[in-house]
């Protein structure tokens, strides 16, 4: 009898080992940095990127302008980018891998993706991803110059707080403006510089590039040393306190802040500046960005995890996967802690 309960208590803990293994290991490594970069250049001498570029230029590779399914921009705006390169993947394919949970009347479905998602599926085809904060008109024209499209996430309309992508293919110098294939408002769109800044600023910025292979050294050489997404980050961290000096009470400087912070590892600062703007942002602003809530989980503060995530989930967004993932090792941290 005292075998079989010894046995018994080995086979438990050797379980309950493993378990918390798996978990621990599967865990999604947040961005810490030590002041060591992983990005390495193939080449020591990488071909120069076309340092003068026409003054306008429209990427054309057939008619790949798509409209969108309900809430499928981010995989509509994935299919035109492939579609741009020849690659024929359907906004369908692509949202039933990205977000399977498609509701046509909204609210208990998968309302968004993410850059990082989009980045990380386009490698199934092949590419090297690019996906940066801090992008502006010179980096976009460089890009297409060499024939490169670029995913940009926006808002929809400058007075909405909805979340959208859009495709930008061409521009024209001389006019100060941007075209780009739209999968809710159309193709062949113009905005100015500063229209499109509006739109973009919300989301640091951030942008995706996907890039052929053979394009590979000259995508490295236009970003330089915002090839390292680090410097990238940490560029946009000085951005919006650059923005915040000039007004302190920019709250969607502060929340950029607040973003940027957490991809440089300061989770403290990140949550600090969080708070300053929390009752003040638009409702929808955690659905696109959840960022601050990560930072909260990397520095064990469980309970705002699950305070915040509950308030987004019973406001219309019940479908929200990344927080059921996250809520989850909430759980777990808690449960072995």
């Amino acid at each position: 009898m005292k075998r079989k309960i010894f046995l018994g208590l080995v086979l438990y803990f050797l379980s309950l080992g493993l378990f918390t293994w798996y978990f621990v290991s599967s865990k999604a490594k947040p961005p810490v940095f030590n002041g060591q970069t992983s990005i390495v250049i193939s080449s020591p001498s990488p071909i120069p990127a076309q340092i003068t570029i026409p003054s306008e230029k429209i990427l054309s590779n057939g008619d790949y302008h798509i409209f969108q399914t309900f809430n499928n921009c981010g995989p509509a705006a994935l299919s035109m980018a492939l579609r741009f390169y020849g690659i024929a993947v359907s906004q369908q394919e692509l949202g039933n891998s990205l977000r399977p949970y498609q509701i046509a009347s909204g609210d208990n479905d998968d309302k968004s993706v993410t850059l990082e998602e989009l980045s990380e599926k386009s490698k199934e085809y092949g590419f090297i991803p690019l996906h940066r904060p801090m992008g502006n008109s010179d980096i976009v024209k460089k890009f297409i110059a060499n024939n490169m499209p670029v995913v940009a996430r926006t808002l929809t309309k400058p007075n909405e707080d909805i979340g959208h992508y859009r495709v930008i293919k061409g521009y024209d110098e001389v006019r100060g403006i941007f075209i780009q294939d739209d999968s809710l408002q159309n193709k062949n769109l113009e905005f100015s510089y500063d229209e499109f800044n509006i739109l973009w600023k919300r989301f640091n910025y951030e942008y995706l590039v996907l890039v052929p292979k053979d394009k590979n050294q000259t995508a490295n050489a236009i970003l330089g040393e915002g090839l390292d997404p680090k410097i990238a980050w940490q560029s946009a961290v000085k951005n919006s306190e650059g923005e915040l000096l000039a007004n302190p009470n920019d709250i969607y400087a502060r929340f950029n802040l607040s973003v940027a912070l957490y991809n440089v590892g300061s989770y403290q600062r990140s949550v600090q500046e969080f708070e300053k703007v929390e009752n003040l942002l638009p409702f929808r602003t955690l659905w696109y960005q959840i960022e601050p809530i990560q930072a909260y989980f990397e520095l064990g503060n469980y309970d705002r995890v699950f305070q915040i995530t509950d308030r987004i989930l019973n406001n219309y967004n019940r479908a929200f996967s990344e927080l059921y993932i996250l809520r989850g090792k909430s759980h777990f941290q808690s449960f072995i802690s």
